[in-house]
């Protein structure tokens, strides 16, 4: 049986973690309010918590006239794209460096998570430099390419972990009875990854959606703008309001927002299954 002391500290540790989660999500909260607010609420001299009535021309005005379905088609491209190559990429990566002993195997795991740490504005001349020289500048594939390996290398770091955690004696088995390496990896060992190759998408896939900075380097074409950069080049518009400003920022948060709750049992569990060995 709980005793009091005990109940009074689980109701101060709730209400701690209720206090938090308040403060996290009121700014979300007030975006989404703000967004279905008539104009005259959004500026009026005493703030409204509710709009009176829901008004969606904010809505209409960012998704038809600044061709931000254009800009959402983009985005969902340019990170469904990268979050495939960057699994494909990590998934190889991460299996040889779990299963395989070579020279260096050791500093080269090190080497991978710490290009991870490289600040991305150390990169931007460089990539600028060398999408340029192959024609790939102003391109999605080459947005695509440039994000794909700024995720690549915690991508390979985490199913490092996730994959040494795998007993190496079910593909041992598979491969006794025939199955070569790529079909033991294919067949036996990925369907247990299941949780860390999800994890690691799901990170590729948020890291392209979420990206600004290479989107800034690498597009300079209006029809090719994922969602920050357009949120970007729109706030200095004079013509686009507060109310527009805060739909623009809801439709670009609640994917992701819908994209985590939906997997969150896959995301959380594959990270921390990749964090405890390797």
């Amino acid at each position: 049986m709980m005793t009091i002391q005990a109940r009074i500290w689980r109701i101060v540790l709730y209400t701690f973690l209720f206090a938090i989660t308040a403060v996290v999500l009121f700014p979300i909260l007030w975006m989404v309010l703000t967004s279905i607010k008539p104009e005259r609420e959004i500026y009026s001299f005493v703030p409204k918590w509710l709009p009176t009535r829901i008004d969606w021309s904010h809505y209409r005005v960012v998704w038809f006239e600044k061709n931000f379905w254009l800009y959402f088609l983009n985005s969902i491209f340019v990170a469904s794209v990268t979050a495939l190559v960057s699994t494909v990429v990590a998934t190889l990566g991460g299996y040889a460096l779990a299963r395989f002993s070579f020279r260096g195997r050791t500093v080269l795991s090190t080497a991978v998570l710490m290009i991870y740490l490289v600040p991305i504005i150390l990169l931007a001349l460089p990539f600028y430099l060398a999408l340029s020289a192959i024609g790939l500048f102003d391109t999605r594939l080459g947005l695509i390419l440039a994000v794909s390996t700024y995720a690549v290398p915690f991508a390979v770091w985490v199913l490092r972990g996730f994959f040494s955690q795998i007993p190496p004696e079910i593909e041992e088995a598979a491969m006794v009875d025939g199955a070569s390496r790529l079909g033991a990896l294919y067949w036996v060992v990925l369907p247990v990854a299941v949780p860390g190759i999800l994890a690691t998408a799901l990170f590729a896939f948020i890291l392209a959606w979420d990206d600004y900075l290479f989107a800034l380097i690498v597009i300079s074409s209006d029809d090719l703008r994922t969602l920050p950069l357009a949120i970007g080049l729109l706030a200095g518009d004079y013509l686009v309001s507060d109310g527009q400003m805060m739909a623009m920022g809801t439709i670009t948060t609640l994917p992701i927002a819908i994209v985590y709750l939906v997997f969150q049992r896959f995301f959380i569990s594959g990270l921390t299954s990749g964090s405890v060995k390797g």
